[in-house]
């Protein structure tokens, strides 16, 4: 039966753990080795399910790189069992003793797979000796992610005991498992999981500050006693929840978060009292958020890097996604290809991509901050309504200059926000992207599932062959450099930046030969180097970039103000009659022309630019014998 498209598949779900009260096992498998030590896995009493035992994976995780997976098998004759079973567990002195772990499976379609959890006080390999406390089918397991499992062990208080993971299948589905613990929880344990707060806002501005909490405890949360902290106010209050154990729930401090000036600040979020009194865990009751407020909103645009290969048969969804994404939102959305295992790969970007989205192809990741999302179009467009919302404390451009074949490149930022650590903190990055290229190898032949339509259309590869003849492929926001590395260039800033303060760092790049200039762009980054997210980019074509001022004939030219919003004024001392003034996107596509004729003298010519999307745009003025241009920023 062919219907597995991975064994393994990536998935994208909100990264939760487990508490540490009273912890008397604990595994997340992270370790080199596997089983984990003392720990152990078998097959079934009838012998069958010999080929795939559980193995360590980075394919998916609850929480870190790794977790345990159990590989489906076809078989004959009966079920498939795979047993992987812990280490001996002490609760001689336990009392309402609980396991808990995080399980996911592959695939959405029901195939039947049988998932038991299994207790034994007498040996960690005689299956008779186990008694089934859980069974799951593939639906009461769950989907969309990891899901967190609970059984009650207190059965079992005052017992040695061995617990046995049982995977039972016939050509059934995956089974996944992570942040396995047994515990015995305290009565009051509250545990601050995440936080959601904007990063940054406008000045005078109400933010909600909202913390989602756990019940690690086994008695209901009735009231929280949180308290946000700035380093120099407290901002307490009392607010009544029903949080029962086991569940969790998101509370929204009453208290906004809104300052009248420009400001950096740590928020320290605590829970200090559950039901009017002291947690008996504190450990886990507090978490840090950065928050900046900044002068104006730079211009925004979308980062989406696509994990991709010709070798895979699934991609043209991510290519034709792709495509979509960056023809609809042409200022707003940077595209780029990172190609694996095909002649277009760059190894430092593939691994790079990987290691923060996951594996799987196609994959895609959003501002790195939205990981693992399939790259279809309406996946796409969904993590996109998501991030354009968010606001950028900059405005980045790049600059260029040529000798021979070899650019060199400004990564230029201008900032609107303090960062107290920016050396350390921030780092710009550039990627050179390239449109239309072709090839002729076999590695550019293209694998294709899609082909014949049985998968429904996609974009037209299903009225192509299966693979597709390198002949007729081009591949466009192919990534071609990665100049500063995957992680951006360090000390590419000074330490400390102020708002209205810029900033620029200079990277070198050599166009092969087998490369075309004119379909070549240049991406700037600023990347959050605390959690390696993208705070911003921007992309221009190396033409653009390489716009330079010639101002004789034409003096004393100034525009304002910049960034513009409803007009662009341009003053300027004339010296010949006739003027020709353009406005090009950073995609080198020409927005506005004007022609002015009889012009001598000083002008101050008002430019409507009104009209045009939020992004960077280049003016050019030409007088026939002499020219200049300038970037501006149109802001919304």
């Amino acid at each position: 039966m062919i219907k597995k498209i991975t064994l393994l598949l990536t998935l994208c779900f909100a990264f939760t753990q487990i508490g540490t009260a009273q912890t008397l096992l604990s595994e997340g498998f992270e370790g080199a080795t596997f089983p984990p030590a003392g720990w152990t896995s078998f097959i079934g009493t009838n012998g069958l399910g010999t080929a795939n035992d559980w193995i360590q994976t980075d394919g998916a995780s609850n929480t870190g790189t790794y977790s345990a997976a159990n590989v489906y098998e076809n078989v004959t004759g009966g079920i498939a069992e795979d047993w992987l079973v812990t280490s001996q567990i002490d609760l001689t002195s336990a009392s309402n003793t609980e396991l808990l772990f995080y399980a996911a499976q592959s695939y959405g379609t029901n195939y039947g797979s049988i998932y038991e959890v299994k207790v034994s006080t007498a040996s960690q390999t005689a299956h008779a000796d186990f008694t089934t406390v859980a069974s799951y089918t593939e639906p009461a397991l769950g989907a969309g992610g990891f899901n967190l499992k609970t059984i009650d062990l207190s059965a079992y208080d005052g017992m040695m005991i061995y617990i046995a993971f049982v995977h039972l299948n016939d050509d059934g589905d995956n089974w996944l498992l992570d942040d396995i613990e047994v515990r015995s929880p305290l009565s009051l344990d509250a545990q601050i999981e995440s936080v959601n707060l904007n990063r940054y806002s406008l000045q005078s501005v109400d933010n909600q500050l909202s913390i989602r909490v756990k019940n690690n405890g086994t008695t209901a949360f009735t009231s929280l006693e949180v308290n946000w902290n700035d380093g120099t106010t407290d901002h307490v209050s009392t607010i009544s929840v029903n949080i029962a154990p086991n569940n969790t729930a998101v509370v929204s401090h009453p208290m906004m978060v809104n300052y009248g000036a420009i400001e950096e600040k740590d928020i320290n979020i605590t829970v200090n009292l559950v039901n009017g009194v002291s947690d008996d865990d504190s450990s886990n009751n507090s978490i840090i958020s950065k928050f900046n407020t900044i002068s104006q909103a730079g211009t925004k645009a979308v980062l989406i890097e696509e994990s991709t290969g010709t070798w895979c048969g699934w991609c043209p969804r991510g290519t034709i996604g792709l495509d979509y994404m960056s023809s609809t939102y042409p200022n707003t959305v940077v595209a780029i290809a990172v190609h694996n295992g095909d002649p277009m790969t760059v190894t430092a970007y593939d691994t790079g991509l990987v290691n923060t989205i996951g594996t799987g192809w196609p994959n895609s990741g959003l501002d790195r901050k939205l990981l693992g999302v399939d790259p279809g179009q309406a996946t796409l467009q969904g993590g996109y309504n998501t991030q354009i919302n968010e606001l950028t404390p900059v405005d980045l451009f790049a600059g260029a200059t040529q000798a021979g074949n070899t650019l060199t490149i400004d990564a230029n930022a201008t900032f609107y926000t303090n960062f107290g650590n920016a050396s350390s903190d921030y780092k710009l990055g550039v990627i050179i992207t390239e449109d239309n290229v072709t090839g002729t190898t076999s590695g550019y032949n293209h694998t294709n599932y899609y082909s014949g339509g049985s998968s429904g259309p996609m974009g037209g590869y299903e009225n192509l062959p299966d693979p597709v003849p390198a002949a007729q492929m081009v591949y466009n926001h192919v990534g071609r450099a990665l100049l500063g590395g995957f992680d951006g260039q360090s000390n590419s800033l000074p330490a400390s930046i102020n708002a209205g303060d810029t900033a620029s760092y200079s990277f070198n790049y050599t166009i092969p030969a087998t490369s075309n200039q004119a379909n070549m762009h240049i991406v700037v980054v600023l990347i959050d180097a605390t959690d390696g997210s993208i705070v911003s980019a921007q992309q221009s074509s190396v033409a653009q970039a390489l716009s330079v001022e010639e101002v004789s004939g034409i003096s004393t030219i100034k525009i304002y103000p910049n960034p513009a919003k409803d007009n662009l004024n341009i003053s300027f001392e004339a010296g010949n009659g006739d003027y020709d003034i353009t406005v090009t996107d950073l995609l080198g596509r020409s927005v506005i022309n004007k022609t002015y004729t009889g012009v001598f003298g000083f002008q101050n010519i008002q430019l409507p630019v009104s009209n045009l999307n939020a992004g960077h745009y280049v003016l050019n003025i030409n007088d026939g014998n002499a020219s200049y241009s300038s970037k501006f920023i149109v802001n919304k």
